[in-house]
């Protein structure tokens, strides 16, 4: 081969590769739902995460608004076939702790496991059928999407 057409050949490697997308997540969380499990009167729920810049968690210092949850869950409850937004004694405001303690920012993805205990519904309600709506943010306050539930039959 003539220095020539090494040369050709590494332009041309070279301008392929650089129209190749680079795989990059956005600074802002998004999330997706996976499952609930629900049990007798708790529930599991799991949800998707990617973070492009891995700044999702709080540390134990972190307990002072709006750096005191980063993950809230609204409770939505079915009455007479209409959704109706409800507000329960307790919330289902959580902490997902730190999961990137490198510093360095990278992207990170995975599944949060959320218990909600002792009730994941309102024992006192008498409708049946509720679903949730989640959101998270990170350490920067970027919120994530919007997700919501199936709808959730409580057996009582």
């Amino acid at each position: 081969m003539t220095t020539k057409s090494v040369l050709i050949i590494c332009l041309i490697s070279f301008a392929w590769l650089s129209c190749l997308k680079k795989e990059t997540a956005s600074p802002v969380p998004e999330i997706e739902f996976k499952d609930i499990v629900t049990y007798k009167d708790s529930a599991n729920l799991f949800i998707g995460f990617i973070d492009g810049d891995g700044d999702i968690g709080l540390t134990q210092n972190d307990t002072i608004p709006p750096n005191n949850y980063n993950l809230f869950i609204t409770y939505i409850e079915k009455q007479k076939g209409q959704w109706v937004y409800r507000e329960l004694p307790a919330d289902f405001n959580y902490r997902i702790p730190v999961i990137n303690s490198s510093g360095k920012k990278k992207k990170i993805q995975g599944v949060i496991k959320v218990a909600i205990q002792p009730y994941y519904y309102d024992p006192f309600s008498s409708y049946d059928t509720i679903k949730y709506e989640i959101y998270i943010t990170d350490k920067a306050l970027n919120k994530s999407n919007i997700i919501s539930t199936p709808e959730v039959i409580i057996s009582k």
